[in-house]
C-alpha cells in the first residue's frame, strides 16, 4: 500500500545548503509523489544562533546554518511526517561531493537527536544509477519502480525548466517561488543607492560572483551581495548565467593534480571560461568562501593565481557568522571603485 492509499504524508525541506541548487528538482520529485512539501522560511538572525548552538564549532557555516533552519522546521511544522535531508555522494563517477554532505543525515540525526524520522534520498552514481537512488527512495512510501522512475524523469524536466528560467531571471525570486507560505514572503530590503542618480548606468562595471549556490543566493549570510552590487551600478554574473555546454568539458589542473570535489568542479569551469572565452565580459571577480571549507581553500589559491596571470581583478570574502555588514560593505565599495577608475581613466 502506497502512501496515497493512507494520508498525504508532509515533509519538510530546510531551506539551506543544496536547496538553493537542487530545491526545484527535490519539490517536484515529492509533489509528483503527492507528498505536502513544507520549505522552512528565509534565513534569519534566530535561525543562524540556533543552527551554531548546536552545531559542532569545526563546521562551515552552510551545515551550522542547516542545522537552524532543520530546528526551525521542526518548530513551525510540529506534525512532520518526514524531514527531507538528501546525501550526495557524487552524481560524477570521478568525483566526490564535500565529505560533510555524505554524513549529513547522520549529523544532523545525531546532532540535533528529534524524533521526526529523516528520509533520504542517497545520490551516488560510484554505487547505482539516478533511477536506481529514486527506485530505492521509493521503497520507502510504498511505490512501485515505474511510479519512482516517472517522478524522477519529471524532477528532471522540472529541473531543467526551471534553470532555463534562471539563466535569463532573478534566481532568487524563482526559488522563492517553490515556497508558496505567505508568512515566508521575503521582504526586500531598501539598499543605498551608491552611485547618483544623475551618472547611473553611465560607468557600469561587471561582476563574477563565484561560490556555492549556498553562498552566493543565502542573502543573509552574505548581507544580500548582489542587490549592493546592483546599487552600485555593477552588472553581475554567476555561475547559473553560464551555458551548459561550458560543464561538460573535464576540468584538469595539471598532470598531477585532476580536480577531485565535485562541488568545487562548477567553480573551477565557471573562472576557466571567464579566463578564456568570456575574459572581456568581465571587469573583476568576487569569490564567495565558507570560514573552515577545505575543498575552498584549495581552489581559491588556483582561481587567485589564474585571475592575477590575466589581470583581472580579484576579490575574496570569506563568511561566517561573524560576518559583519559594514565590513563586507567596505570592502565590495572599494574593489568595485578600484575597477571602475581603472575602466574608465
Amino acid at each position: 500500500m502506497n502512501q496515497t492509499e493512507k494520508h498525504r504524508l508532509k515533509i519538510g525541506i530546510p531551506r539551506a545548503l543544496y536547496f538553493y541548487k537542487y530545491g526545484p528538482f527535490w519539490t517536484a520529485f515529492l509533489e509528483f509523489l503527492n507528498c505536502d512539501v513544507k520549505i522552512s522560511g528565509p534565513t534569519t538572525s534566530v535561525i543562524v544562533e540556533e543552527g551554531t548552538k548546536d552545531a559542532n564549532s569545526e563546521l562551515c557555516i552552510p551545515i551550522k546554518i542547516y542545522f537552524g533552519h532543520v530546528k526551525n522546521l521542526l518548530s513551525e511544522f510540529p506534525d512532520l511526517d518526514y524531514i527531507f535531508i538528501p546525501r550526495y555522494v557524487s552524481s560524477h563517477k570521478e568525483q566526490f561531493f564535500c565529505p560533510k554532505f555524505l554524513i549529513l543525515p547522520e549529523a544532523v540525526k545525531y546532532g540535533l537527536k528529534f524524533d521526526t524520522p529523516i528520509i533520504t534520498l542517497e545520490i551516488n552514481v560510484k554505487k547505482n544509477s539516478e533511477h536506481e537512488s529514486a527506485i530505492n527512495f521509493g521503497k520507502i512510501l510504498g511505490y512501485n519502480q515505474e511510479t519512482m522512475i516517472k517522478a524522477w524523469d519529471y524532477a528532471n524536466q522540472k529541473f531543467e525548466e526551471f534553470q532555463d528560467k534562471a539563466y535569463e531571471g532573478d534566481y532568487i525570486e524563482l526559488l522563492d517561488e517553490l515556497d508558496t507560505n505567505p508568512k515566508h514572503k521575503r521582504k526586500k530590503k531598501k539598499l543605498k543607492q551608491f552611485i547618483p542618480e544623475a551618472i547611473r548606468g553611465k560607468f557600469m562595471v561587471n561582476i563574477l560572483v563565484l561560490g556555492h549556490s549556498y553562498n552566493v543566493y543565502e542573502t543573509h549570510i552574505n548581507r544580500d551581495l548582489i542587490g549592493r552590487l546592483e546599487a552600485m551600478d555593477c552588472n553581475v554574473t554567476t555561475i547559473e548565467k553560464l551555458p551548459k555546454s561550458e560543464f561538460s568539458e573535464k576540468i584538469t589542473i595539471n598532470e598531477q593534480y585532476h580536480q577531485y570535489w565535485q562541488s568545487e568542479d562548477e567553480i573551477l569551469k565557471t573562472a576557466r571560461y571567464y579566463l578564456r572565452d568570456g575574459k572581456n565580459t568581465i571587469d573583476g571577480v568576487i569569490f564567495l568562501i565558507s570560514f573552515a571549507c577545505g575543498p575552498d581553500s584549495l581552489i581559491q589559491e588556483i582561481v587567485m593565481r589564474d585571475m592575477k596571470k590575466r589581470k583581472i581583478s580579484y576579490l575574496d570574502l570569506v563568511l561566517d557568522e561573524h560576518s559583519g555588514e559594514s565590513g563586507l560593505i567596505t570592502r565590495i565599495e572599494s574593489f568595485t571603485d578600484m575597477i571602475r577608475r581603472k575602466k574608465y581613466n
